[in-house]
């Protein structure tokens, strides 16, 4: 079902095609900046303009199952990030450090989830990038993996989303000024997740909730009823499905959110959005013979049209830039292939206009790769 914005999305991108004198640009993304010299068990990265002087740093999450310290790097405006520190006092194992202002200051706090038994935190930003532990959010108890941060509730504070491992995960509701109570948990009815994907999937004006299975089961989308309750859902997918990670963008023009995710075990699949939360079949990538450890979806040459990047185990990292209607990509690789990935943020860091890629590596040191032009 295709809406009028993405009637009219798919004709202006039909147009540039046409209109176009020279071939979209493939970037690619040799230039590698080490931000560790250490090579440990990092789960993922984050980025966003944490101090406020208008250029983008880095969060890295680490530890995983292992107690490691989380580390802030900023961006001195060009890609060099020799300002590091660790983010708190204690090490601990987290998979995920997301960024959103939990208590609306102004500036971006970040939200820590970590694996059983340690607590998950929340850092309190003072503008300057010099953060304080406020509060915890969710339970210890909770083997969480990675977290995700909407508005799911439609009161302006950014929530909480715990993908839990064999258990059911969370949605834990903000009170406004940064605090996670318990009175604010809603459970939603998966079984085991290790990423949890919120997107406006049925066109509501709702935040839902995509959930991959991650152990042989059926992924579902949650749909949102508008106060962050979750009691219905839509399963999507293969019957028996193993993703470790997932992405959600507008893959083909038609203003719905498609999804892209990544199965353990059989390869990377997209998933079209029909309208209303349905999705078509699934179409494979190609990309079959690799364990897939992370996803991301940008715009990563200008040419208007989402492009997918994945990073796996033991292999190089590809991003497939999207050629035609989510369904055409052109592969390209980067990286040495060392190490697993495990996170993977997009933004400008240099401020050249392009995105760049930083990836968090298990293994192996974490690195950002600045775009460049393919010559």
């Amino acid at each position: 079902m295709l809406t009028l914005l993405g009637i009219t999305k798919h004709i202006l991108a039909v147009l540039a095609l046409f209109l176009c004198d020279e071939p979209t640009e493939t970037r690619q993304f040799r230039k590698a900046i080490e931000l560790e010299v250490t090579s440990e068990t990092s789960a993922n990265t984050s980025i966003g303009d944490l101090d406020g002087d208008g250029d983008l740093d880095i969060v890295l999450a680490k530890g995983r199952h292992w107690p490691l310290h989380n580390r802030v790097l900023i961006n001195d405006g060009h890609a060099n990030f020799t300002d590091a520190k660790n983010l708190g006092d204690a090490p601990d194992r987290t998979y995920s450090a997301v960024l959103a202002d939990f208590d609306n200051d102004g500036d971006l706090d970040i939200a820590i989830s970590n694996d059983s038994p340690d607590k998950k935190l929340i850092y309190l930003n003072d503008g300057k990038a010099n953060f304080h532990v406020a509060g915890t959010w969710g339970e210890a108890k909770w083997n969480t993996r990675n977290a995700a941060v909407a508005d799911l509730n439609g009161d302006g504070s950014p929530d909480l989303i715990a993908a839990n491992r064999n258990s059911p995960s969370y949605v834990c509701l903000n009170d406004g000024h940064g605090n996670f109570n318990e009175s604010g948990m809603v459970k939603i009815a998966s079984e085991s997740a290790t990423t949890i994907v919120p997107a406006d999937f049925d066109g509501d004006g709702f935040i839902d909730l995509a959930v991959p299975h991650r152990d042989g089961g059926q992924s579902r989308i949650f749909f949102n009823d508008g106060k962050g309750v979750f009691a219905k859902s839509k399963p999507f997918g293969s019957t028996k499905t193993s993703a470790r990670a997932a992405a959600a963008g507008d893959l083909n023009d038609d203003g719905l959110v498609d999804l892209v995710v990544g199965d353990e075990k059989r390869g990377s699949f997209i998933y079209m959005n029909k309208g209303l939360g349905e999705f078509a079949e699934e179409l494979a990538l190609k990309d079959p013979s690799r364990g897939v450890g992370a996803i991301a979806i940008g715009d990563l040459n200008r040419d208007g049209r989402q492009d997918i990047v994945i990073g796996y185990a033991a292999s190089t990292c590809s991003v497939f830039f999207n050629r035609r209607d989510g369904t055409d990509f052109e592969q390209v690789r980067f990286g040495d292939g060392k190490g697993t990935v495990y996170g993977i943020a997009i933004g400008d860091l240099n401020k050249d206009g392009f995105l760049d890629l930083v990836i968090g590596f298990s293994e192996a040191s974490n690195k950002a790769f600045l775009s460049s032009p393919l010559r």
